[in-house]
């Protein structure tokens, strides 16, 4: 590999073919070691460029020594440079190895650099055997499909991905779902806590509650009840929750007022603090699980009385019948 001095101008730094800026998150940059370093002993390692068929030179490996170069006034740089016949394999493995800790950091971000690699047309039996499996990536038919479809994602999207670490499954269930709905999910990060289960929840609730009433994100976010819980002073733990139960009600509403009318039933009873009265949420199976706790016997008297009354007895029977 041969060094030459050749002219900054003259290389593709973010416009390169290879560069990672679309296809990897970096990790919060320290600036300023480099910068000291350079400074002190100057730049130590020729960058490494990729002259193609048009004689552009393409930057592989080096930015921060080009772009502190280009600051510091010089007009040329020393570079080792790859001809054109250089197999893209290597390339792609010389990539990884000069990012391989940002690569590794994420699954967004080794999805990423599967595309990145697709894109870069090298042959997919290669990117299987040397990328995926190493990546601990189950490849399989469809794989290189389900990666274009994560590397569609909105980037502030995939960006949550990244920060959350979601896995190569989460972010193809999230794949799924409508763009704008995706879209507005990240625009409420700053006002509610998103977690990854929070997100899916969400986004899978709305999205049917969406289709059985043939609206849209817009209506949803035209409703009063959305607007006055995103318009309050409330924390964002409390928009969450609040908002997460409004979601709930609307997408299981014979569900959410049923459960409305079984708890007020109980409510209604003003049982004995020692007893306690379940039910499944879900409405699937009929049973009631009554609870006890006593810790004196003399208490045992003024809750039997309070079992065998008329209004237990009714209540336990309209629940029932709810149920």
């Amino acid at each position: 590999m041969l060094t030459h001095s050749i002219q900054i101008s003259d290389i593709l730094i973010d416009d390169s073919r290879f560069s990672l800026r679309d296809y990897v998150f970096d990790a919060a940059p320290d600036r300023s070691c480099h910068i000291n370093s350079f400074d002190t002993l100057g730049i130590l390692y020729p960058i490494i460029v990729y002259e193609d068929d048009k004689k552009q030179l393409h930057l592989i490996d080096g930015k921060k020594r080009a772009i502190f170069a280009l600051q510091s006034g010089e007009s040329n740089i020393r570079a080792n440079v790859l001809p054109q016949t250089t197999p893209i394999a290597d390339l792609i493995i010389l990539i990884l190895c000069n990012k391989r800790h940002e690569i590794a950091s994420s699954a967004i971000n080794r999805i990423q650099f599967v595309y990145f690699s697709n894109s870069l047309n090298a042959a997919e039996s290669w990117i299987l055997n040397s990328l995926c499996i190493p990546f601990e990536f189950k490849p399989h038919r469809d794989f290189f499909r389900e990666c274009d479809r994560i590397y569609n994602l909105p980037r502030e999207l995939k960006l949550f991905c990244h920060e959350k670490k979601l896995s190569l499954k989460q972010m193809l269930n999230l794949s799924y779902h409508p763009l704008e709905l995706l879209e507005q999910l990240v625009k409420w990060k700053s006002s509610i806590q998103l977690t990854a289960s929070i997100l899916d929840e969400i986004a899978s609730n709305l999205k049917d509650y969406f289709k059985r009433e043939n609206s849209s994100i817009e209506d949803f976010l035209d409703e009063p009840d959305v607007r006055e819980i995103f318009d309050s002073s409330l924390s964002p733990r409390e928009k969450t929750d609040k908002l997460r139960q409004l979601i709930h009600i609307k997408r299981f509403p014979v569900l959410s007022e049923t459960n409305s009318r079984i708890m007020k039933t109980i409510e209604d009873l003003g049982l004995p603090k020692e007893m306690r009265i379940k039910w499944d949420s879900t409405l699937e199976n009929k049973n009631i699980n009554l609870t006890v706790d006593i810790s004196d016997p003399k208490q045992w008297n003024h809750i039997l009385k309070s079992l065998n009354s008329a209004d237990v007895k009714e209540a336990l029977g309209s629940v029932l019948e709810e149920l």
